[in-house]
């Protein structure tokens, strides 16, 4: 385990303690929980790079058609409800 993971764990079980109103012999509960919650954020953080979020935001645009725009221009209304086109 690394210095900054043991740090945080330490601190955020410290803070869970302090919210469960400082129980006695609850500590190893707490550590564990507070454990678990590093372990959710460390999944589900993004890369440094972003590449999982670029992936996500080329398979919209390969998803989207441009035969579809000027059907969906068509479709559009103007101010006050009216169809423009």
């Amino acid at each position: 385990m690394t210095d900054e993971r043991f740090e945080w764990i330490s601190k955020r079980s410290y803070a869970i303690w302090e919210a469960a109103g400082r129980p006695w012999g609850c500590s190893q509960h707490h550590w564990e929980q507070a454990a678990k919650e590093r372990e959710i954020m460390e999944r589900t953080r993004a890369s440094v790079d972003g590449k999982e979020v670029l992936v996500k935001l080329h398979q919209k645009t390969t998803m989207h058609r441009p035969e579809n725009d000027a059907r969906e221009a068509e479709r559009d209304d103007g101010p006050n409800g009216r169809h423009v086109g």
